[in-house]
């Protein structure tokens, strides 16, 4: 029989497997996998989005710019300009800040998890459920009768 854990990468996994060759199952019948953590698919959509905030924020401030110009000494077209060139700099900059800035609340770091698969006779697999469920284990299932 197969009985499959998923944990949360911690000292509780240790002593899970810990427990679970003291309960009598040799360490050659225990396979532990660290699961990957999904990596950001494209590096470059985050540089992609802070120039698109940047854009949006640079119409906005230029459409201001050309509105105000129009009383201003320097007239309409270089306070377009000028208003493009502040709105694309604090798009940008505002965006950058906001993904390197401090962690928000609700967020958290993600935690590896860990797959434990242990090999066992049908007579242990009690005692090797319940040791992965008192040190914390997320799920566990089995395979086979």
């Amino acid at each position: 029989m197969l009985l499959i854990g998923c944990f949360a990468h911690s000292l509780a996994l240790e002593q899970a497997l810990a427990d679970i060759e003291r309960s009598g199952i040799e360490r050659k019948h225990i396979l532990a996998v660290v699961m990957n953590l999904r990596s950001d698919p494209d590096p470059e959509a985050k540089q992609s989005d802070a120039i698109e905030m940047g854009a949006a924020w640079a119409t906005a401030c230029a459409v201001i710019g050309v509105a105000a110009g129009f009383g201003l000494a320097w007239g309409p077209i270089v306070w377009g300009l000028i208003g493009t060139a502040a709105g694309f700099g604090a798009g940008f900059s505002l965006h950058r800040i906001w993904l390197r800035g401090p962690v928000r609340f609700g967020s958290k770091t993600n935690v590896p998890e860990v797959t434990v698969i242990v090999q066992c006779p049908a007579a242990l697999s009690h005692d090797v459920r319940l040791a992965m469920y008192r040190r914390g284990a997320l799920s566990v299932g089995e395979s086979g009768g």
